[in-house]
């Protein structure tokens, strides 16, 4: 049975930094939505693992502040996580980035996964 998205994502090159109850790391963002991003990182996480987060966006004052993610996948180096706590003008900041961004069904998947795998 294949699990539908009920948010687009959009394809995304941003930095972010993370920190767990023992652990802190950066790496990449490389998909996101609204309700939670895909991340390319040399730092390890457990799924049910919960981070804090800031993503760093191109020509913002401050970076998008996740307060609360939870881990959901880990696949090698990349996981993603599902935002449960954001502040609200974070929030919206986040909803028009996403608009603003291409959705990745309509990105060539040969681009997405070469990128993804580097």
């Amino acid at each position: 049975m294949t699990k539908l998205r009920y948010c687009e994502r959009v394809d995304a090159r941003l930095p972010v930094v993370f920190a767990g109850e023992a652990y802190v790391g950066e790496g990449t963002v490389l998909n996101v939505s609204v309700p939670g991003c895909a991340i390319h990182s040399r730092k390890r996480v457990q799924p049910g693992s919960y981070l804090e987060m800031r993503i760093l966006v191109p020509d913002a004052t401050s970076p998008l502040r996740v307060g609360l993610a939870k881990v959901r996948w880990c696949e090698g180096r990349q996981f993603g996580v599902e935002f449960i706590r954001m502040p609200g003008e974070d929030q919206v900041h986040l909803g028009r980035l996403v608009k603003k961004m291409t959705p990745l069904a309509l990105l060539p998947q040969t681009d997405r996964w070469q990128e993804a795998r580097s």
